[in-house]
């Protein structure tokens, strides 16, 4: 659903009770981007992007934010349980700005 341009792979294995056949630990990966080299539909960039350039893409516009908004100081409204989606437990709202970065 989310596409190539957002996803990642991670390696934090702790909280689930199965894995995937042929993906039981991190030692697996090598295997899978073998296998995923072999599938047409990927292309060898799709495949660095899945590897970490998707990451790296990601921490470097976190470090842009934290310099455009290097002063202000994080809002510490609560809001309103009606105004969410209760799937979410953060109940704090963002201001304007945030929400014209997202």
């Amino acid at each position: 659903m989310a596409g190539v341009d957002y996803v990642g792979l991670g390696a934090g294995y702790d909280g689930i009770n199965t894995t995937p056949v042929g993906l039981e630990d991190v030692s697996k990966y090598p295997e899978l981007f073998a296998e995923l080299l072999k599938d047409p539909s990927w292309s060898l960039q799709d495949l660095k992007k899945l590897a970490g350039l998707n990451l790296l893409r990601v921490l470097r516009r976190v470090e842009q934010v934290r310099e455009e908004l290097a002063g202000e100081k994080p809002s510490e409204e609560i809001i309103p349980i009606h105004d969410i989606d209760t799937r979410w437990p953060c109940r704090y709202k963002f201001s304007s700005l945030d929400h014209a970065r997202t």
